[in-house]
């Protein structure tokens, strides 16, 4: 028996609405290096964020929901596999071993991978 959680039904349940998500986040580029990121502008649990330099627009949200929806697509195998077993470095994993997405990042943390 596979606990629910882990069943591929509800991660690809999960993965169809992750990308919902995407509305949550903006567009913050570092003034030194012209390098953008994507941080959080709605916090887990209300408190106030600062937002100080961040960008927050359509614009911003619906490519990133695009960019979730075509990773998702394209490693939902890869995601649900890792996912459906206690592994441990699912985010080293994934971004470095099947994939060459986010190898730059890997010393960020990402709590909500």
């Amino acid at each position: 028996q596979v606990p629910y959680a882990r069943s591929e039904a509800h991660l690809t349940e999960l993965l169809e609405r992750v990308c919902e998500k995407m509305k949550e986040y903006g567009e913050k580029v570092d003034p030194s290096t012209q390098r953008k990121s994507y941080v959080r502008v709605i916090s887990h649990d209300g408190t106030k964020m600062d937002l100080s330099g961040v960008k927050i627009d359509g614009d911003v949200a619906s490519s990133l929901k695009f960019a979730c929806e075509s990773i998702a697509e394209e490693y939902e195998d890869e995601l649900v596999e890792f996912l459906s077993h206690e592994a441990d470095n699912v985010k080293d994993r994934l971004c470095s071993k099947r994939t060459d997405l986010c190898d730059h990042a890997l010393h960020i943390p990402h709590d909500e991978l």
